[in-house]
């Protein structure tokens, strides 16, 4: 197994969307917190074209300091839309996305469900331009025309065209559960997996997200075996939402890895900590703190 970081870090330091040059600037500082495996996004249309403006640069940038992109979210909540003319117009930017990861050399292609179609009473979860964190509760107030199975429709749609997309790049899409979001549990995951029907297209199990729903991680583990190409690690107490350093929450680290030796995953474990005062040394010890534990059960965990 190999430990990445995800593009969290650089949106807790330079802001949600960063600049693109601040992409180049966060390179050195994950360097320096000796991390060679990255997780990068493109928050939205306009961050994106910074991205692919400035792709060549980026690749040979990365390649100087020894990192290595692994996954690349395309941020577009367009892409679920119900406006069949929005929905559209993401569908004909994601194959620019899809060849910007291909590019940066990234195995899979990293999807959200997005928040559903209902008016919410204060905050709504990851907008866009807004302060990025993890939100304990929503309110909302259910229009009457809503109709969920088009909500889940338009989903699996989108799913199936940008699995489609990413196979003709050799490339797997994963998608992310989030509390608040459409895809939030194990069994709404396993629900969209089966749906889609595309065999490159897979669950990113998150184990701080499925906490925070209450389930059970290890368990949830078990339930999505074969069906995730990708991990994102933080730990939690489910009072909250909180992404917190590894052994700092409730999760049982030493049997989730376990499992993970059991299904013979060989992946990223991508550290995905929440902005604190002690981000970097949440970082570095949350990593030497699952070498420790995956030592422990005779996995070579590289980072």
């Amino acid at each position: 197994m190999k430990l990445s970081i995800t593009y969290l870090y650089t949106i807790f330091k330079y802001g949600y969307p960063p600049e693109p040059a601040d992409d180049f600037k966060a390179l050195a500082y994950i360097e320096n917190m000796c991390f060679h495996n990255l997780e990068m996004e493109a928050l939205g249309p306009e961050h994106a074209q910074g991205v692919w403006d400035n792709r060549r640069d980026l690749k040979k940038a990365l390649d100087d300091h020894g990192i290595h992109v692994h996954n690349f979210c395309g941020v577009d909540p367009d892409l679920v839309s119900l406006d069949d003319t929005k929905r559209q117009a993401a569908y004909d930017r994601f194959p620019r996305v899809a060849e910007l990861a291909a590019y940066l050399g990234a195995e899979t292609l990293h999807l959200a469900s997005y928040s559903p179609p209902v008016q919410y009473v204060g905050d709504k979860p990851y907008a866009l331009g807004e302060t990025y964190k993890f939100g304990d509760t929503y309110r909302v107030r259910i229009p009457d025309a809503f109709d969920w199975i088009k909500v889940w429709a338009v989903l699996v749609e989108s799913c199936r065209f940008t699995a489609d997309v990413a196979a003709k790049h050799g490339r797997t899409i994963i998608m992310e559960p989030r509390v608040g979001e459409i895809i939030c549990s194990v069994d709404s995951m396993i629900r969209l997996i089966n749906d889609v029907a595309r065999p490159n297209f897979k669950a990113n199990f998150d184990t701080g997200h499925f906490s925070a729903q209450r389930e059970n991680v290890p368990l949830a583990l078990a339930k999505l075996r074969g069906k995730f190409a990708n991990i994102h690690v933080s730990d939690n107490d489910p009072k909250t939402t909180d992404h917190l350093p590894i052994g700092d929450g409730v999760i049982d680290w030493a049997e989730f890895l376990r499992l993970l030796k059991v299904q013979n995953y060989t992946g990223y474990l991508g550290l995905d900590l929440g902005n604190r005062p002690t981000l970097v040394d949440d970082l570095k010890r949350s990593a030497d703190t699952l070498h420790e534990l995956a030592a422990a059960q005779g996995i070579q965990l590289e980072r």
